[in-house]
């Protein structure tokens, strides 16, 4: 390694914790003479939870947070979740790794309802995502979307507590947590088509540290990083942001990168949809294929 000591920036939560720890144990492991340690940051987004995310600045907060951690000579390098890392980032940051992602879908939460079929008319669903929301809608326009913030542990216990009849989470995230069994319903994707990235941890650093990127590249999964590639693209294509009902998933199949992506209306009533193809390396390209369909449909007037 080339450090003696390396300095992890992470967010406070539980679940960012967990990923931060997971991240330095693989670096442990990988070099067992360095140092790894944690550098623990409580962002803006962390701080405010009386209001929507998007009301005050988007997920972006966190990862400003930990980027200034890195400016500032507190940490070399942070681990994100890649959902919530913006499609474009500072020019003196990159995203030296992304690891082998987790599960990419949505679940349904829910103590009492087994399945989206099965909840009631009217029922109250909680979600801090714009995007979720409006998928959901599509599907289920008689339910109740109710914004919902806090770390996993907190919107479980305002589930329990009956504030919600369920919640729509990400996979990933109560399985890193150990919280598989909460878990009433996969959402299919042809229902909830993931957020860009979701399921994956990037490891973000300075784009100048040539020597840190290199070392780093024993975390990074090839196939997941073709994938990620091609969402981010087209989100960046898009202009999109946390405020914009987007969904956008990358698979490869038979040695094709497919990427499939969808713009709706924040009521579900309008949903537009694209799916392009090709071989893998040319992942960037097919994300701004995929962004100049859904332009060509008229997205843009979700967008805005």
């Amino acid at each position: 390694m080339l450090l003696a000591t390396l300095r992890i920036a992470t967010r406070k939560s539980p679940l960012a914790l967990k990923q931060a720890r997971f991240v330095q144990q693989q670096l442990k492991e990988q070099y067992p003479h360095c140092v790894i340690e944690l550098v623990e940051i409580l962002s803006t987004g962390d701080k405010i939870q009386d209001r929507p995310l998007a009301d005050i600045g988007g997920k972006g907060l966190f990862v400003k947070a930990l980027e200034d951690a890195i400016l500032q000579g507190k940490a070399d390098i942070a681990v994100h979740s890649l959902k919530d890392v913006p499609p474009d980032l500072p020019a003196e940051f990159t995203l030296a790794a992304i690891g082998e992602r987790e599960s990419p879908f949505d679940v349904l939460v829910s103590s009492l309802y087994s399945s989206l079929d099965k909840l009631p008319q009217g029922a109250t669903i909680g979600t801090g995502s714009v995007r979720r929301s409006a998928q959901i809608l599509h599907c289920r326009p008689d339910l109740e979307m109710q914004d919902i913030r806090g770390n996993v542990d907190t919107r479980l216990k305002k589930l329990d507590e009956g504030q919600f009849d369920a919640l729509i989470l990400a996979a990933a995230g109560l399985n890193r947590l150990g919280l598989q069994d909460r878990i009433s319903h996969i959402i299919s994707a042809d229902i909830c088509l993931p957020s860009v990235g979701q399921g994956a941890l990037a490891i973000e650093c300075l784009s100048q540290n040539a020597e840190l990127i290199a070392s780093l590249q024993f975390f990074n999964h090839r196939d997941t990083q073709l994938c990620v590639t091609a969402e981010r693209s087209m989100n960046r294509a898009l202009k999109a942001s946390c405020y914009s009902p987007v969904g956008s998933f990358a698979t490869i199949e038979n040695n094709k990168l497919v990427l499939r992506g969808q713009v709706l209306s924040r009521d579900g009533q309008f949903t537009i949809n694209t799916q392009q193809s090709a071989e893998p390396e040319f992942a960037e390209k097919i994300g701004q294929l995929a962004a100049a369909d859904l332009l060509a449909q008229g997205a843009k007037q979700w967008l805005d």
